[in-house]
């Protein structure tokens, strides 16, 4: 949902900030926009909020819960599905100036034409009817950042029912008198087969180059996935060596494969060495060590602060 509706956005941007640099007309009008927004764009958004989630959601990594909802490599991948968009809807929108407009594609130019806003109608008509459709492709191939569009494609039926709503409500926007040349300013008759024929380089071209960018997308996700298995092996090596640390400061031993524990009994020291493994001492006046490991793995402690006072005790063993 929020790859599919962020892409179309930023293509919408860069789409009206590339007309107003460069000097030619405004691709659409205000209403045009709200339109797009509102009746064909949102259908399919709501449909991708309802997909079902990717079978191998599981043999990814969780993310940690510091990260944001949108990663690095997702607005990469959004930033570059909106340029692709964008790139293809202006190219159509050129083809279709120069065809209506008698080869003029500055807004100096096509005002000096006679009937130029007929024309210029007729050109952004082709434009619209070729967004709408990339973007509709547009819904399919954002449904999985890195699988091709064709997995599952009609895996969603919501998606089927919002991309026949949105093709329902271009077509009445295009074609129905009235509605279309007065309110809308489009003017889906008059631009004859070549208008149609050319909008379909929008889609064609949207779904290859989408598709191409999920190689760019796919290769950051292998890293991020690939990322989070060398934080959380470290993470893991890190609670092991803190936990085996706890075992011998509370007189636990690993021995092969049992794994003796010291008596209680309140002596106030512990071992200070058994075997090769240090031992950190806790308390007492004097230390103590282990005997040498033996069958019977006898541990023996050296006086406690209690027995150091009786001289001759000697060493208490358990």
């Amino acid at each position: 949902f929020v790859a599919f509706i962020m892409s179309v956005h930023i293509a919408e941007v860069m789409q009206i900030f590339f007309c107003i640099v460069t000097g030619i007309p405004v691709m659409r009008t205000p209403l045009q926009i709200l339109f797009l927004i509102l009746v064909t764009d949102l259908p399919p958004s709501i449909a991708l909020g309802m997909e079902p989630g990717e079978k191998t959601i599981l043999q990814e990594r969780p993310r940690p819960k510091e990260e944001p909802v949108v990663l690095g490599w997702m607005w990469v991948s959004m930033v570059l599905n909106g340029a692709v968009l964008s790139v293809v809807i202006i190219l159509v929108y050129i083809i279709a100036l120069m065809h209506y407009c008698e080869g003029q594609v500055l807004q100096k130019d096509i005002d000096k034409l006679d009937d130029y806003d007929l024309k210029l109608m007729d050109a952004r008509t082709v434009a619209f009817i070729s967004l709408v459709w990339a973007e509709n492709v547009r819904s399919y191939t954002s449904r999985s950042f890195d699988k091709p569009v064709w997995k599952d494609v009609f895996g969603n039926k919501n998606m089927q029912k919002a991309i026949f709503l949105a093709q329902l409500c271009l077509y009445l926007a295009v074609l129905v008198p009235f509605f279309s040349t007065e309110i809308l300013k489009l003017r889906g008759i008059d631009i004859g087969p070549f208008g149609w024929l050319l909008a379909l380089v929008g889609p064609i071209g949207c779904l290859v180059l989408c598709e191409a960018c999920k190689l760019i997308t796919g290769y950051q996700m292998k890293q991020y996935q690939e990322m989070l298995a060398a934080k959380y092996a470290a993470e893991d090596q890190r609670l092991e060596v803190a936990s085996a640390g706890r075992k011998v400061s509370s007189g636990e031993f690993d021995m092969g494969n049992s794994k003796p524990k010291v008596a209680s009994v309140n002596t106030g020291v512990v071992p200070t060495s058994y075997g090769n493994a240090a031992v950190q001492k806790i308390s007492g006046k004097a230390a103590g060590s282990a005997v040498a490991a033996g069958p019977s793995d006898r541990f023996v402690y050296g006086n406690c602060s209690c027995f150091g006072l009786l001289p001759g005790m000697g060493y208490r063993s358990y």
